[in-house]
């Protein structure tokens, strides 16, 4: 049994931690939260000469406090002369510099009559949490102990060498003294519960984790909520972590509501700081959602804030501590220079973003205190402004520079990654291609060696690598090279996936992950390992960037072996998940695709065309089975979002009518789309499509391919009739629809879902009916039922269904209408019976409800409300990945699945991809509401072309029935035949 010592005096106490090793415990009263608590010496951290080590303070085996010391000589042992020199002593400390990069303290108070013990209250500046520092001295020593307020009892023994005399409740009225009034007595388990979280949280997010990141700062959120309330100053950061992490993932609407909730709270704080950072939190959030103008005055606001502070004396002297702003005050104003610099990029105001990123550096120069990184960080925008400055050479110093820091601080990871981009990015506008490229091929080798590609990089980034190639690809004379070049672009291609299906995947495998004790077990602890890593990686960056006499060798060998173990563990977890859940891991962890194996996929007639849309540029990528092409797009995401509105104003009826249709405009957008690639279309007949970014919200069947003579719809030459159309969410989807085929054929025709008894206005009035009851924002949990009451009813598509249900040869038993179309009534089917599964119903849009996150599809609601998701009328895209379906086809004849809402036409890609990992293999999808006559027809057409058996593809199907609607006056115009499309492997045909 390890022995233990005893504490009576502080000399004793001293002894006793410096006995041998095996007496190196030393055990001290329970905190206030009825834990037990130890102290033990620290050996990796080097004490002043003479004095003892420092000790870490243990309550429930969870550091919680620690324990410094420093010389002390008083002359007056007066009590009140011994306090006023203990406080002149500590001030200025190296233990109130170690302190002071933690928290923030308030002036000190006497807590014991005719005793030298000061106690400070203050306050975590991770997490907010109250924090007690008690200071006495005697014998030669100041001590300085800190913790928690529910270690007030050990910190009094550590410093005064006595047990403390007071009762709990005595206690707890000399630490409402000290505060003022209350103070929230949290336990050692919650706060470092906390601590990890966020820590995980905060890494995650900076790796570009933002799913993963979101899920931790909520569960620390809910912890510090629960504690402290929901109106406490504290949870201020907390809430603009959380908002900020939403709006990386383009959640704008979420992240609004989450400042909304945070911004009274901040308002009531007295710490100035709190103001200042929220300024450059929403000026962070608005840069996310493209408004530079006002992101670059939220700079500018939160600049003139850190400025104030800096001259009134810091965080500290506000607080009435009266010391002079420390480093990290100073350093806040320099990010939020940094910030303003980048900002005044985007307005082209190169003279103000040089002149701020200059003041920043000279900052993080001057405060050797700063995290390492934020010079990196600083270097790296003065780069971005010599590239604006059309000054290669002082680009390459400064992204040198920061290349040779960010190495220094975090060797060949993610953080290397941007300078590679950034290098990249600077020698293509200089028209060095070869650099460029060079430089993007470091940046993918890097990318390559962590654990998933995911995330890794934006559209802007891979923007100017695709330049280069192109670029360089012209003046390349020998084929095989120039399919080289093409070949490293794919992998760029390959890396993009819309945020909101990653939202839509992420969802659905946490469920299959709920559903599944075993894999939420093996999940769990792959996850955890992988964020152990993360975090060390972080923690050992931070441990090297401190002072020569500050670092620890041991710490950062501990750190060292910390990520090697946590990354062996979680590559082995992962090989247990892909054996034993392989379904799972190819939901939640994809692995990247190889372009040969992905032309093995295609048929000698099929090409696979995707695109790259950024901010000033686009480019188009064909596959075939024989090659891979690349073209420059002569179109930006804005121009392309306009000719798309444009397009798609003359597919919405108003006043009862259609408007007409800008066929020379579709001719135009043809040719930007293909004429780069249009001599390696020839001979093929069958197109899939990855519709990204505003192309998503229009189906490519209505393109003209020639110019158009005249007005007449019907002679116009559409794109379907030229080839076999199908889009598909992205590359990954079709990659896994191709590679698993069905091993069985489901034995019943059809199982369909349509009219749902909903009591809403109808028409032109949907939108007054879901403001009806959209007045809030949707909470998670499930759907309110008087949002989905207040949709428009949709009788017709009864008829619909009854026309194609014979069409199959299907009886009655699978067909559900009006309020028998519930959830309930979908979940107790056997859906992998069925071939063809049919919605007729409306789609639910992000954005067209707020904060909703992912689409879905209505079905009857419950007269009352749903205390579960799987029952209130609404199936979640995440819920519906969650089915077993053994589906050849699935219909969504559903109101305006891909048109209308913030996300357009990605809605519906998540919708796919949702029903891909259910197990269907191919969709047709309608992108508006078309007239019930005209849809039954068209439906009619595609299924009579399909036959019973389905003998013939989809897409091929589908394209003869829109044909065969072009051919008549009636409904030749766009609006009664293009809305549906098929997405998923359009040719794939079971065999009976």
């Amino acid at each position: 049994m390890q022995p233990r010592c005893r504490v009576h005096a502080f000399v004793i106490l001293l002894t006793c931690l410096i006995a041998p090793a095996q007496a190196d415990t030393l055990a001290l009263p329970n905190n206030l939260a009825e834990e037990s608590c130890d102290a033990v010496s620290r050996d990796d951290i080097t004490p002043e000469p003479g004095v003892p080590a420092e000790l870490k303070l243990r309550c429930d085996e969870r550091v919680v406090g620690s324990v410094l010391f420093s010389r002390f000589f008083a002359r007056d042992k007066n009590p009140a002369a011994l306090q006023a020199a203990l406080m002149q002593q500590y001030r200025g400390s190296r233990a109130e510099k170690r302190l002071a990069q933690r928290m923030t303290c308030k002036a000190g108070k006497p807590v014991e009559e005719g005793s030298a013990l000061v106690a400070l209250p203050c306050t975590l500046l991770n997490g907010g949490w109250p924090h007690l520092v008690v200071i006495g001295g005697e014998a030669g020593s100041m001590v300085v102990a800190e913790g928690p307020p529910a270690l007030w009892p050990v910190l009094h023994q550590v410093v005064t060498g006595s047990p403390i005399a007071a009762t709990k409740p005595q206690q707890i009225d000399t630490l409402k003294k000290i505060w003022g009034g209350p103070v929230v007595l949290a336990s050692a388990d919650d706060i470092a519960r906390f601590k990890d979280l966020l820590r995980e949280g905060r890494s995650a997010n900076s790796l570009r984790k933002f799913r993963e990141s979101e899920m931790l700062i909520r569960e620390a959120l809910a912890i510090q909520t629960r504690l402290l309330g929901e109106h406490d100053v504290s949870i201020a950061d907390t809430l603009m972590d959380l908002a900020l992490n939403v709006s990386n993932q383009g959640r704008s609407d979420e992240a609004a509501a989450l400042f909304r909730r945070a911004e009274p709270i901040i308002q009531r704080s007295p710490n100035e700081a709190d103001r200042a950072r929220l300024a450059g939190y929403l000026g962070l959030e608005a840069a996310n959602r493209g408004d530079f103008a006002v992101a670059r005055q939220y700079a500018r606001s939160a600049v003139e804030r850190w400025r104030k502070i800096n001259q009134q004396g810091g965080v500290n002297a506000i607080l009435n501590e009266g010391s002079e702003a420390d480093a990290q005050e100073r350093g806040e104003l320099a990010m939020a220079l940094n910030f303003e610099a980048r900002m005044s990029l985007r307005a082209d105001d190169v003279v103000s973003a040089s002149a701020a990123a200059t003041e920043a550096l000279m900052i993080v120069n001057q405060n050797s205190d700063l995290p390492k990184w934020w010079k990196s960080d600083v270097l790296m925008t003065l780069g971005e402004v010599s590239i604006a400055q059309r000054r290669l050479s002082a680009a390459e110093t400064y992204f040198n520079s920061a290349l040779t820091e960010r190495r220094q601080i975090f060797g060949e990871g993610f953080a290397t990654m941007g300078v590679f981009t950034a290098l990249g990015r600077a020698y293509q506008i200089e028209g060095m291609n070869t650099s460029a490229i060079i430089s993007y091929r470091e940046a993918f080798k890097i990318a390559r060696s962590l654990p998933s590609t995911q995330d890794l990089f934006t559209i802007e980034e891979l923007m100017p690598f695709a330049a280069a190639v192109t670029a360089w690809a012209q003046n390349v004379q020998d084929d095989n090279e120039r399919q080289g070049l093409y070949t490293e672009a794919f992998d760029a291609f390959m890396m993009l996936r819309s945020p909101l299906i990653e939202k839509t995947i992420s969802q659905a495998a946490s469920r299959l992950m709920a559903s599944d004790p075993d894999i939420a077990e093996r999940v769990t602890k792959w996850r955890a390992a992988e964020r152990a890593g993360d975090v060390a990686s972080i923690e050992l960056a931070q441990e090297q960037a401190l002072p020569d006499e500050q670092r620890s060798a041991k710490v950062e060998s501990q750190l060292e072996q910390k990520i090697r173990d946590a990354r062996s563990l979680a590559t082995s977890l992962k090989k247990e998940l892909e054996e034993r859940h392989p379904a799972y891991l190819e939901m939640a962890s994809p692995k990247p695709l190889d372009l040969m194996e992905m032309r093995k996929r295609l048929g000698d007639r099929e090409g696979l065309v995707s695109f790259m849309i950024g901010r000033d540029g686009a480019y188009v990528q064909l596959i075939k089975r024989k090659g891979i092409y690349i073209a420059r797009v002569p179109e930006t995401r804005d121009t392309l979002q306009d000719t798309v509105a444009a397009l798609r104003r003359a597919l919405d009826v108003q006043g009862g009518a259609v408007n007409e249709f800008d066929l020379a405009r579709a001719h135009q957008l043809y040719r930007s789309l293909f004429d780069g690639i249009a001599p390696h279309m020839a001979g093929l007949e069958h197109l899939i499509v990855v519709p990204s970014g505003p192309l998503a919200s229009l189906p490519f069947g209505l393109l003209v391919t020639a110019q158009p003579e005249g007005k007449d719809y019907s002679r116009a030459q559409w794109l379907t009739q030229r080839i076999a159309l199908s889009h598909t969410p992205s590359l990954q989807s079709f990659f896994s629809l191709r590679a698993a085929r069905a091993v069985s054929v489901a034995p019943k025709p059809l199982l369909a879902f349509g009219d749902p008894a909903l009591e809403g206005a109808r028409g032109e009035q949907r939108s007054a009916s879901l403001a009806k009851a959209n007045q809030t924002c949707r909470q998670v949990g499930p759907m309110n039922v008087e949002t989905l009451l207040a949709l428009a009813p949709l009788p017709e598509t009864a008829q619909e269904i009854k026309k194609v249900a014979a069409l199959m040869k299907a009886d009655n038993a699978g067909i559900f209408l009006g309020r028998e179309a519930t959830e309930s009534s979908l979940r107790r089917q056997a859906l992998d019976q069925y071939r063809v599964i049919y919605f007729a119903t409306h789609g639910l849009l992000p954005g067209e409800l707020q904060c909703q996150a992912e689409p879905g599809l209505v079905l009857t609601p419950l007269p009352f409300q749903a205390s579960q998701h799987e029952h209130d009328g609404l199936l979640d895209a995440s819920e519906i990945a969650a089915l077993k379906l053994n589906a050849d086809l699935v219909v969504l004849s559903a109101c305006n699945t891909a048109g209308g809402g913030k996300f357009g036409g990605e809605s519906l890609s998540g919708l796919a991809e949702a029903f891909f990992h259910a197990g269907s293999r191919s969709m047709v999808v309608s992108h508006w509401q078309v007239p019930s006559a005209a849809t039954a027809k068209l439906m009619t057409g595609m299924f009579e072309f399909l036959g019973p058996q389905l003998s013939t593809g989809s897409a091929p199907a589908l394209r003869d029935a829109q044909i065969k609607a072009i051919a008549e006056p009636a409904t030749a115009h766009p609006f009664f035949w293009a809305a549906f499309v098929v997405l998923g492997d359009g040719l794939f045909a079971a065999s009976p």
